[in-house]
């Protein structure tokens, strides 16, 4: 289970950047998951109170935004919203493209006193 390392990793960050700006406690983390990024985010929620315990993020609320697909192309530089990893181009059918939006995982924002 992956998303344990992960909700280590958001504790951490959030622990260290509320010290940095001398927030003793935070009450709400905000992350965005790209819907083909390898996480459960179900599994992400219940992990992050776990790793949170004994830092100022303890008892914030995690939320998790969810990013769609964004693909373009490769053969008629067309930008679409692909319903899974495995659809074609709707403009010219073509399996080649550059996925630009889905895959990503990042702590947007935190709140705290």
């Amino acid at each position: 289970m992956h998303e344990l390392t992960l909700a280590q990793s958001i504790a951490d960050l959030v622990s260290d950047c509320a010290q940095r700006e001398r927030i003793a406690r935070v009450s709400r983390v905000v992350v965005e998951i790209g819907v083909a990024a390898p996480v459960d985010p179900q599994s992400l929620q219940f992990c992050f109170p776990i790793t949170a315990k004994e830092t100022v993020a303890a008892g914030a609320q995690l939320i998790i935004n969810s990013i769609a697909l964004k693909a373009k192309c490769e053969a008629c530089e067309t930008e679409y919203a692909p319903e899974n990893l495995a659809a074609s181009c709707p403009a010219c059918g073509g399996f080649a493209r550059t996925i630009l939006a889905g895959r990503e995982m990042r702590v947007v924002s935190f709140d705290g006193d």
